[in-house]
């Protein structure tokens, strides 16, 4: 299963402390899912920080994603962990589904574009 995703909306939340990357830091995201240039459903999930290396424009920073994908016939939910924010290609957990992607697991990519990206998810059903 393939298809592009564009962000519609960004929000950036500092929580973990001073100006600049911190651990509890969030971005929350609201994802639109096209297949084929044709829009099929949404998506909406968080990255929230989870370890800073370093400091500065030298610092490292780990997020979890953690999305859910409504397409026309179900949702699928999505794991990974961004080791950099200069990351490309995430490699990505299918965690579960609803109606058609009830029991659904596998995995698969998240190749980041500019504020979009393209996802290919290897599905496998319980």
């Amino acid at each position: 299963m393939q298809f592009d995703v564009q962000f519609a909306q960004v929000k950036k939340l500092n929580l973990g402390g001073p100006p600049g990357p911190s651990l509890g830091d969030e971005m929350i995201l609201s994802l639109d899912v096209f297949q084929n240039g044709r829009k099929i459903g949404v998506g909406d999930g968080t990255f929230t920080t989870t370890r800073v290396t370093g400091s500065g424009p030298n610092s490292v920073v780990e997020s979890q994603g953690i999305f859910t994908l409504r397409l026309p016939d179900g949702q699928l939910s999505i794991q990974f962990i961004q080791l950099r924010d200069d990351e490309q290609v995430l490699p990505v957990a299918v965690t579960g589904g609803s109606g058609v992607f009830r029991g659904a697991g596998g995995d698969g990519t998240i190749t980041k574009g500019n504020n979009s990206g393209f996802v290919k998810l290897h599905l496998q059903f319980a």
